[in-house]
């Protein structure tokens, strides 16, 4: 199914693809040239795993070169996201590494509540983008929060991830916003269209935001996950 879903610049301006039993779709935004990825369950089992790694494997290899934005559209409501399956680790190593060595800029769009591996991926993506009623909460295993704690640390300070992961609490959109977690707040609409409407203003400051993200993850690496992994493990 990847092989097929990757030859988007067949598709039609806004197609709509249906992978690994309908968990993930992908819409192509060919004016924006953005590969929209919804995700309608939280949590990332196996197939998701796959299919987001091969895409970015292709990205490395150079075989996307159309592609400007990978957004991530986080669309599975309020509900908690599960432990993730094996190999989410180095997924998102690898999609937090991406912006280095590549044009893409990636995107997390905050729809609902953000959990766990959810909570934590989108920590590892360029910017997040919430939508006025998401919530970003911190509850769950603190052995499965461990690549959440790692990112959100690095952002906040250590002291105060510690202090907002002890709390419990859930945070507004506007709160995330406040705290530098969440890039900027948008209203919700349905489907595609606030996002759309969103890279329409960003896309005409696509190549200095892409200096800044490439700089800001260069000057301050990536959660090192696949130590994590092992740490985890152990």
């Amino acid at each position: 199914m990847a092989g097929n879903m990757l030859n988007f610049p067949y598709l039609r301006d806004q197609a709509e693809l249906s992978v690994t039993g309908g968990c993930l779709s992908t819409i192509w935004l060919k004016d924006h040239q953005a590969l929209v990825l919804r995700k309608t369950r939280p949590g990332f089992d196996a197939p998701t795993i796959r299919t987001i790694t091969d895409i970015l494997s292709a990205i490395d290899r150079g075989e996307l070169n159309e592609l400007r934005y990978i957004v991530y559209d986080f669309a599975h409501g309020v509900r908690e996201a599960p432990r993730p399956a094996e190999g989410f680790g180095e997924m998102a190593a690898e999609n937090s590494e991406l912006i280095v060595d590549t044009p893409v800029i990636t995107l997390a769009w905050a729809r609902g509540l953000m959990t766990g591996s959810d909570f934590d991926f989108a920590m590892h993506c360029s910017g997040i983008v919430a939508e006025r009623d998401a919530q970003f909460s911190f509850s769950g295993d603190p052995s499965d929060l461990l690549g959440l704690y790692a990112a959100v640390g690095r952002t906040l300070g250590f002291v105060k991830a510690e202090r907002l992961m002890d709390s419990n609490t859930a945070l507004t959109a506007e709160d995330a916003h406040e705290l530098l977690i969440v890039r900027d707040v948008v209203e919700p609409q349905p489907g595609a269209a606030a996002i759309e409407r969103y890279l329409g203003r960003f896309g005409r400051r696509y190549n200095a935001s892409h200096a800044i993200f490439r700089a800001q993850r260069m000057l301050q690496p990536g959660v090192d996950r696949r130590s994590l992994v092992a740490l985890e493990h152990n």
